[in-house]
């Protein structure tokens, strides 16, 4: 009799441990039409996806281990409704594994630059919208000067030079560390979230040091309708350069009922050998007007640049006006319209418009 309910005992120790583990589905898929006019007055109209936002599937599991501590991942890739397709990297949208607990929470992985965690706070829209996807986000992927160089970025491009090797990839992505090593503080002060990141670049050797590391703290503060937030990241030189590179973001948004002003900007110095820049400024202002189903938004920023070999330049004058309107809680439909007056010639896109179909699951 006692070996049955110990048996017993056991067994619902073990049905209780299951059943604190659970891996969910989940995800949002972007589908629709766009227009996009190049410099060079050329227009392509075709389907696209990932037009407001990559479309993306993501399984997140959580083990409750008991007092608090939790063993965490991510695993997030990104679908293409053009071809089927996922991107060359299969899950290149986010691969960590942590735990969390009383002391906050460590993750190890692919994940979010700590400026991508700002910039997306000052779009007010998760970076969606505008060129791609992008909000007020700019890629950085091609360089100063590029048909995706607007607005603000997500890690320092170290003069031009591209992002470190704790950043690129086989197929580059400027808003995500690989290597990376995440450290979130417990809450320290109602409303207060601070994050500390490592990424590294290469191995570290004898002879050659560690190339290409990155640094970043990102932190935000809310307090009723207001919301302050702030990121730096340092990225250090990869093998065989000496291109280095800082950026810092600054932004608050505060929400009126009516509408919603957010505004942000930022800094990015580089040094290093021949650099194309030393010194770039940017800023963005963005608003909401939630009117029941339907949410009109505009935004605008500008980007500069200084010093270097390309001198001043202004890359970017982008303006983004639109709206989403909800046919439920899980899908809406949008417009979009945006341009960069910046761009006057060449094969880089002046404007873009765009409608479309986001479904989140």
């Amino acid at each position: 009799m006692k070996k049955s309910l110990i048996a017993l005992a056991v067994l619902a120790a073990s049905s209780a441990s299951f059943a604190q583990s659970s891996v969910t589905i989940s995800g949002a898929l972007d589908a629709g039409l766009q227009s996009v006019k190049l410099g060079n007055d050329a227009t392509q109209n075709k389907m696209g996806t990932g037009i407001h936002g990559a479309s993306r599937l993501r399984f997140v599991g959580v083990e409750d281990m008991g007092g608090g501590l939790k063993a965490n991942f991510w695993l997030e890739m990104q679908p293409n409704f053009e071809t089927g397709a996922t991107s060359a990297e299969l899950f290149n949208r986010g691969a960590w594994a942590g735990l969390s607990g009383g002391f906050g929470e460590f993750r190890l992985g692919r994940q979010g630059t700590n400026n991508v965690a700002a910039v997306c706070d000052i779009d007010q829209m998760a970076c969606y919208s505008g060129f791609y996807g992008g909000g007020v986000l700019f890629s950085g992927q091609g360089g100063p000067g590029a048909e995706k160089s607007a607005l603000l970025a997500a890690n320092p491009t170290r003069g031009g030079a591209g992002q470190a090797a704790s950043t690129v990839a086989a197929a580059a992505d400027s808003t995500r560390y690989m290597r990376a090593v995440r450290y979130s503080l417990p809450t320290l002060v109602q409303g207060l979230g601070i994050n500390v990141t490592h990424a590294f670049g290469t191995v570290q050797t004898a002879t050659a040091g560690a190339a290409g590391n990155t640094q970043g703290i990102d932190a935000n503060y809310t307090s009723g309708p207001l919301k302050l937030t702030a990121a730096y990241a340092k990225a250090g030189a990869d093998a065989g350069s000496d291109k280095t590179g800082n950026l810092t973001t600054v932004g608050a948004i505060y929400n009126l009922g009516f509408m919603s002003l957010g505004g942000g900007i930022q800094s990015e110095k580089a040094s290093g050998t021949a650099v194309t820049f030393t010194k770039s400024d940017a800023y963005a202002l963005t608003a909401l007007f939630p009117m029941g189903a339907a949410t009109p938004y505009v935004k605008y920023g500008q980007r500069k640049y200084s010093g270097g070999t390309m001198g001043d330049v202004t890359t970017a004058k982008v303006a983004n006006v639109g709206v989403r309107y909800a046919l439920s809680k899980r899908t809406y439909l949008y417009g979009d319209y945006v341009t960069n007056s910046a761009v006057v010639t060449g094969t880089s896109m002046k404007n873009m418009t765009s409608t479309g179909l986001v479904h989140n699951f």
